[in-house]
């Protein structure tokens, strides 16, 4: 029961489910001992809970006033250098890695330190916030069996990575590729402004704005080299304010809805549709079974699934076939796609920087904040300057984006082959691997 409580200074607050216990608990002990007084039954009652008396009798009259409550939840602090990290910073951070095995030497953290510090990253952050935001994006710190050590990315984001990167190039160089459609989703605020601008010396002469960030709409488009889809764009409202993105304000009936209505029907045959692995991206049709699962369920998902099994097996055998396979799950949206004629490719994790549209969502809030610098910052101009903005990315604009994309492309796969190369001269050992998570 003391595991309930919260420690505040020198004070402990326990929970109203703790406090209604402990009530419960004095009442059965009254049960038993009726002669006891209220002093007695509150002293028998804190060596059986291990509350203090005082604490006890706080509970009686929060009881007797209808008012037991939890105490207020603390709010976590979140790191305001974590916080200023974007996706053009994650990709910096990652070049840097990379640029180490180029080289020919060893990254470590201290060293990763001293290049983000530089332009363009400018990481103002110290050695505990690079470390934890390394591992946000998938890299892990590997023990070798001779006691080397390697910064390394976690293997199931690097065969994701040489699984795209091996898909789209076969599309290529195919004699019938399909077209190349990537998708994805962004938000726009109401007080949209430049972070810089010219002003004197007292900060006073600049753009009218208003503080704060205001409204939020949410963008829902796709394009290629062809520029964006015709109809295909997708604007509303935030129901949750300017908190989070738009990860909180999608979700999958909302996507699938745009998907039926406003991008497949305008998009070419046979397009391969590339999106990434948000959640509302990846409902799962026929869902794997799990540990909890019955045996009877686990055998229903192998049949239909087609998969040799002996029924006769253990729960935990018929489970590690499960494993082996959980590539048969379906995607409703992949299913979609199909019924169409389309094919899906999802970008492996923490990649944003093989979807050339991260970079026409750049051009766009550019010229956005540059025209939103007055006083009247109202909804409508908002929306207005935002369909200007995406009307005025022209198909050269699409090019370039998607061709900076492929040398991305290209630059990973050299770099894939360099770290490879460089860590064949260790044997990792994965027994000794300190993440959780590996698997």
């Amino acid at each position: 029961m003391a595991e309930n409580l919260q420690s505040v200074g020198c004070k402990q607050q326990y929970s109203s489910q703790t406090k209604l216990v402990a009530l419960r608990v004095r009442e059965y002990l009254r049960s038993l001992h009726p002669l006891l007084n209220e002093g007695e039954l509150d002293n028998e009652l804190a060596v059986a809970t291990g509350i203090s008396v005082r604490s006890l009798q706080r509970f009686k009259r929060e009881a007797k006033d209808n008012c037991v409550s939890s105490p207020p939840s603390k709010r976590q602090k979140t790191s305001p250098v974590l916080n200023s990290i974007d996706k053009f910073d994650e990709e910096c951070i990652r070049r840097v890695i990379a640029s180490f095995y180029d080289r020919g030497e060893i990254p470590t953290v201290e060293s990763i330190l001293e290049k983000i510090k530089e332009a363009p990253i400018n990481f103002k952050g110290q050695r505990t916030s690079l470390y934890r935001w390394m591992k946000k994006m998938g890299f892990r710190f590997k023990k070798t069996d001779r006691g080397r050590h390697l910064i390394m990315e976690r293997q199931d984001i690097v065969l994701a990575r040489c699984k795209y990167l091996r898909r789209i190039k076969e599309n290529r160089e195919s004699c019938n590729p399909r077209p190349e459609i990537y998708i994805d989703e962004t938000w726009v605020n109401q007080n949209e402004c430049v972070d810089k601008c010219w002003t004197n010396c007292d900060g006073k002469l600049g753009p009218k704005v208003k503080s704060g960030r205001g409204a939020r709409f949410i963008i829902v488009h796709a394009g290629g080299v062809d520029g964006f889809v015709p109809g295909g764009l997708h604007m509303f409202r935030s129901k949750n304010g300017n908190k989070g993105d738009y990860h909180d304000s999608m979700n999958h009936e909302n996507f699938c809805s745009w998907l039926d209505n406003k991008l497949l029907p305008n998009i070419p045959p046979k397009s391969l549709i590339i999106m990434d692995n948000a959640s509302y991206h990846c409902k799962v049709v026929n869902k794997a079974p799990i540990q909890s699962s019955r045996k009877q369920d686990i055998l229903k998902w192998l049949v239909e699934n087609d998969l040799p099994h002996n029924p006769l097996h253990t729960k935990a055998e018929l489970l590690h076939i499960v494993k082996k396979n959980k590539e048969k799950e379906e995607y409703s949206v992949d299913e979609m796609a199909e019924k169409h004629g389309h094919e899906v490719l999802r970008l492996p994790p923490y990649h944003c920087q093989l979807n050339p549209i991260e970079l026409i969502w750049a051009q766009v809030k550019e010229e956005i904040r540059k025209n939103n610098s007055n006083s009247s910052q109202k909804l409508r101009v908002i929306e207005e300057l935002t369909r200007k903005a995406m009307n005025n990315v022209t198909v050269e604009n699409w090019k370039k984006c998607v061709a900076h994309t492929k040398k991305v492309e290209d630059e990973f796969r050299r770099n894939d082959i360099v770290v490879n190369h460089m860590v064949e001269k260790f044997i990792i050992n994965i027994s000794n691997d300190s993440s959780s998570d590996e698997e």
